[in-house]
């Protein structure tokens, strides 16, 4: 006997591009921007670069239509604004997003004059950034599984989604301590810690640089003709 199933309604539809929207957005352009960051940054100028087209240009339109899908599908299935945990949690993930964009533009273009000059201790903003950039992909993966693991069977009624999701959930993102098997991008990240001393010391000799070069003291003296004088 043939099994038959129910075609998606418009709002399901919507459901369904919202997830695979938000999925690409938070757990594919973030943790590559994260790990862009992390590795490219002792080695070349140009991370910034790769890491903001990550983070700005590539997530934000990704995410932004991710959500706005989920607006519309609330929408249309008239279930209410925010009147349960994934609705909620998904608004405070965004928002904090948005502030790590915010806060992203602010730690590299507006720094502390004595760090940009070459003394002083790294920026706490610098260190609060990071965190929350990490925070704000925990938190999405959590809410990833909510989505499929909760959400869909109470707004569609069709019941969980088939082990094939959450496998892939697993694979992508949480560590199995019992198998000893860990998360990749973690794992990846967490490595990338290693070059933080390198990543220092770079900055360390590039602001002193910067610092020596900016000192009246140390620059070459010229006489009217432009030409270049000995100190005495």
């Amino acid at each position: 006997m043939a099994t038959f199933h129910l075609p998606l309604f418009p709002f399901e539809k919507y459901i369904v591009a919202h997830a695979i929207f938000c999925v690409i957005g938070f757990l594919g352009f973030l943790p590559l921007g994260a790990l862009l960051a992390r590795y490219t940054r002792t080695y070349t100028n140009s991370w910034f670069t790769a890491h903001w087209i990550c983070q700005l240009a590539l997530a934000g339109p990704t995410i932004i239509i991710g959500v706005a899908l989920g607006i519309h599908a609330v929408n249309l299935a008239e279930s209410g604004p925010i009147n349960d945990p994934h609705k909620k949690w998904g608004i405070a993930i965004f928002v904090l997003y948005l502030l790590q964009l915010a806060g992203g533009l602010t730690v590299h273009f507006l720094k502390p004059r004595l760090w940009a000059m070459g003394r002083g201790r790294r920026p706490v903003q610098n260190y609060v950034h990071a965190v929350f950039g990490l925070l704000s992909i925990a938190f999405a993966m959590m809410q990833v599984r909510t989505g499929f693991r909760t959400e869909w069977p109470l707004q569609t009624g069709r019941g969980s989604i088939g082990n094939g999701a959450n496998g892939f959930w697993y694979f992508w993102i949480i560590v199995l301590i019992y198998a000893r098997r860990v998360q990749f991008l973690a794992v990846l990240y967490f490595a990338g810690l290693s070059l933080l001393v390198r990543q220092f010391r770079l900055e360390r000799e590039a602001r002193r640089a910067a610092a020596l070069k900016d000192t009246p003291e140390l620059k070459p003296m010229t006489n009217g003709n432009g030409e270049t004088q000995q100190a005495a």
